[in-house]
């Protein structure tokens, strides 16, 4: 395996791990429990190539560029960071609501 292929699978445990810990500290949320860990999923996991070859997680690269490099711009991948937060709380937001309608169409 090369080292990159360890590094994602190191950050997907890391991922599902934080994921199930927010699940089990929000358990008193109801449904909205699953959104925080959806969350540390999507952004965990977000890829951004930031040369021309190599990619590695979005947060890292804003890191990296935000305060550790000074001549780097971490606006592309703050971008990508916000469309993927975007998109995620829409689709939960979708899914809740489909599922609400569901229940009430039990219900009655």
């Amino acid at each position: 395996m090369t080292g990159a292929v360890i590094a994602w699978f190191a950050a997907v445990l890391a991922g599902v791990g934080l994921a199930w810990l927010l699940c089990l500290v929000t358990r008193s949320w109801g449904r909205w429990r699953y959104l925080p860990g959806c969350l540390v999923l999507a952004l965990g996991l977000t890829p951004f190539r930031f040369d021309g070859e190599h990619e590695a997680p979005a947060f890292a690269v804003v890191i990296f560029r935000g305060f550790l490099e000074s001549d780097l711009d971490p606006g592309p991948p703050l971008l990508a960071l916000g469309a993927m937060t975007l998109a995620v709380v829409v689709v939960y937001l979708a899914v809740m609501g489909v599922l609400g309608l569901m229940g009430a169409k039990r219900r009655s």
